[in-house]
């Protein structure tokens, strides 16, 4: 409802002011000064915090110039400056035919252009305490900035050293800037022009301004900003006059809990102390549309059986070299994939700045100023930064406007980790992937486009960090999968900026921290994306463990880790206040997809016969054999007892028993049905016959029934429990229950 209200508020203050123009020229004979408003939309991501929008230009025409009167019309050719003196000097002729004139130099009127964004909160930068910001107000389209002053088009900021500044960082008292004796461009402060090394003023009008918060005192409108103290210089009507182009860049936006996919997202101008003749059309525009950014799938692996272990050597232990474990070349390998994909095709964005890639390129980056970055005005980047130039005064931090914390972050969170397994990923992504030595198609095909690549990420808490460092400390023995986009343009600089990644032909692995909850995270960040592709980049998952019981307690469930993938940084709000540009927020509920699967290494056997009616009863004995002279590795685990058959009245099958703790290698468990067995938890069943199947979290369990019948027939029987599993212990998972290798049914 505040959104709704602040909405009707802008729309109220365009309203009054489109009223107030027209109605001003009614009463005023001087020429209206038009200026017409043009949105450019950009697409933005639904989960992100602070995103950057499309560019706003107002382009004004006519009005009144301000130029030369009749006793001046004959100066040939003003110079490209005024003193602070106002006095116009002709270099051009001679004293003796062309004296200096003095001329009128009256202060320039200024406007305040507010921009509001209806229905989320504004999400720029603010650098100083005076709530200036990275988004910018640029006069005329100044071009990239070159070695030739006289350009007037050159970017000029309002900083400290332009003259005058309020305290508010604005340029006062703006003066008129003069060139070829008509007034143009923004003028300069009142304070004086900045000289150039001959003392002559320069010939460069100031043209960049900054947007604020909080104009006016008291509360911040957080979906307003407002650019302070905007000169206008009217080109008037005479032939050639041109127009004056106001374009506003660089403002970034709350997307994430404000607006839904496929949804717009609209600006309202606003301008504040306009001159009389001023005539402000289209007011209103699309500045995004709103689109899922990211789409995040997993290849499952396993399930793996937990007695058997997996990635270790054959002696049933971790590899290490040196403190670093290494997943030994050729065991297992890869356990599933991660893969993550734009939505469309410029979701993944480099950051667009300090990188081997940001530099001029006639193909890749053609818009790129060497020595300046990305400072031309007029051009959609497609990065993580906006517009930034690094010559900019350090001032308030102009020289930093626009320069995002880092580039798009990729986010995997594994969840329900057990404690003796350890999980890695490849720090770099691939083209194909192996799992369990097996080559695997999935999807639309194992291979993934070469356009893309990115890297592992270190950051010191998980979520951020300023610029990229690559995570380079535990890289572990390399995949056999190849690198994605090695054979694209730029990864031999890549390559070379980070090759504590290993920038080869192969993918290593690094470890993932996890958490005694069975929680952990890992990060890499694009450091390259083609904006003609959806890009998807795949990343390898291995797990390692050595041969346990422990992991699966319950012989007949197993246990599944999962996985999220998210953009990243997190956070809970777009706040000026927080570090990180760009950020996100998780998606709610998270996704998680399974990535891995563990089960118990069951031994299951089958007793064929037992009876505990009209005298009978079956005494049951299971022995855990895992301890013998052969160096079989010691196992310990729980059975549990089903029970199938008829019971006496007719009643359901007896309910599953458990026994009450484990059963320790080289000891047997005994229970009968009439008295059940107290040492292991073993209720009675009583009036039961038919047959039960016990299963043991353990290999190598053994089985023995005696029936008798004491009270009457005085006879009894004993037999050995048939396994069910097959002989094959190196397919332990191909037991009776989902597999299609066949029952042993030996003792």
């Amino acid at each position: 409802m505040s959104h709704f209200r602040k909405m009707l508020f802008a729309a109220a203050a365009v309203a009054s002011f489109l009223g107030m123009g027209n109605s001003a020229n009614a009463q005023n004979n001087s020429n209206p000064f038009v200026c017409n408003t043009s949105f450019s939309p950009l697409v933005v991501r639904v989960e992100g915090l602070r995103e950057l929008v499309g560019d706003i230009v107002i382009t004004c025409t006519g009005g009144n110039s301000i130029g030369p009167n009749a006793t001046q019309s004959n100066l040939g050719n003003p110079p490209q400056g005024v003193p602070a003196s106002g006095v116009v000097a002709n270099p051009g002729l001679s004293a003796a035919n062309a004296p200096f004139v003095p001329i009128s130099n009256p202060t320039v009127p200024a406007i305040n252009i507010s921009v509001t964004v209806a229905g989320t909160t504004i999400t720029n930068r603010i650098f100083t305490s005076t709530n200036l910001t990275d988004a910018l107000l640029f006069i005329d389209e100044p071009t990239n900035p070159t070695t030739n002053v006289a350009n007037i088009n050159n970017q000029n900021p309002c900083s400290a050293t332009s003259g005058t500044i309020g305290a508010a960082g604005v340029c006062t008292g703006m003066n008129y800037f003069f060139n070829n004796g008509i007034a143009v461009g923004a003028g300069y402060p009142a304070g004086g022009v900045p000289a150039t090394a001959t003392g002559a003023p320069a010939s460069v009008p100031i043209n960049v301004f900054q947007g604020q918060y909080g104009v006016g005192g008291g509360f911040a409108n957080t979906s307003t900003i407002t650019f302070v103290g905007v000169p206008v210089v009217q080109p008037g009507t005479f032939q050639g006059a041109g127009s004056r182009i106001f374009r506003i860049k660089n403002i970034r936006i709350q997307v994430a809990n404000s607006f839904q996919v496929n949804g717009q997202i609209n600006a309202f101008i606003s301008i504040q102390n306009p001159p009389a003749n001023l005539v402000l059309n289209n007011a209103q525009g699309t500045v995004g549309f709103v689109q899922q950014g990211l789409t995040f799938d997993a290849v499952s692996g396993g399930p793996y059986a937990q007695c058997l272990g997996w990635n270790v050597s054959s002696a049933g232990a971790f590899v290490t070299t040196g403190t670093s474990v290494v997943l030994p070349s050729g065991i297992n390998g890869s356990t599933g994939v991660l893969r993550y994909a734009e939505a469309y095709g410029v979701s993944f964005k480099r950051r667009g700045f300090a990188g081997n890639l940001d530099t001029y390129d006639a193909i890749y980056n053609q818009f790129y100023a060497n020595g300046f970055g990305q400072s031309n005005p007029t051009v959609n980047y497609n990065n993580e930064s906006g517009f930034y130039n690094t010559t900019f005064s350090t001032n308030n931090s102009l020289n930093a406007a626009g320069i995002a914390s880092n580039g798009t972050r990729l986010r995997a969170r594994f969840v329900g980790v057990p404690s003796a397994v350890r999980v890695y990923v490849s720090a770099q992504p691939v083209t194909g992937f192996v799992l369990g030595g097996t080559t695997t198609s999935y999807g639309q095909g194992s291979a993934a486009p070469a356009s893309a690549y990115a890297v592992s990420v270190a950051s010191a808490n998980g979520e951020s960090s300023a610029g990229f460092t690559a995570n380079s400390s535990t890289i572990l023995y390399s995949t056999n999968s190849t690198v994605q986009g090695i054979t694209a343009p730029g990864f031999a600089n890549l390559g070379a900026a980070y090759n504590g990644i290993n920038s080869g032909a192969t993918a290593g692995y690094m470890q993932v921290t996890i958490a005694s909850d069975g929680t952990g995270t890992f990060f890499w960040e694009v450091l390259r994306a083609d904006d003609n592709t959806i890009d998807r980049l795949d990343f390898l998952v291995a797990i390692a463990f050595v041969p346990t019981t422990s992991i699966v307690t319950d012989a007949n469930t197993s246990v599944v880790a999962n996985v999220s993938g998210n953009y990243a940084p997190i956070a809970t709000t777009g706040g000026n206040g927080y570090p990180s540009i760009p950020s996100f927020v998780l998606s709610s509920p998270e996704a998680l997809k399974p990535i891995f699967t563990i089960t118990n290494c069951a031994t299951n056997l089958l007793y064929p016969f037992v009876s505990s009616v009209t005298g009978f009863n079956t005494g049951v004995a299971v022995a855990n054999t895992s301890k013998d002279p052969f160096g079989t590795i010691n196992e310990t685990g729980i059975c549990k007892v089903f029970f199938y058959g008829t019971t006496a009245g007719g009643g359901i099958d007896p309910t599953p028993q458990s026994f009450s703790k484990s059963l320790p290698s080289g000891q047997v468990a005994t229970f009968n049905l009439l008295f059940g067995g107290p040492d292991y938890g073993i209720q009675p069943v009583v009036g039961f016959q038919g047959y039960i199947i016990i299963s043991c979290n353990f290999r190598w369990a053994h089985g023995f029934a005696f029936i008798s019948d004491p009270s009457n027939l005085q006879t009894a029987h004993g037999y050995l429990a048939l396994i069910l599993d097959p002989k094959n212990v190196a397919d332990i998972l191909g037991r009776r229950t989902g597999a299609a290798a066949a029952e042993a049914l030996d003792n």
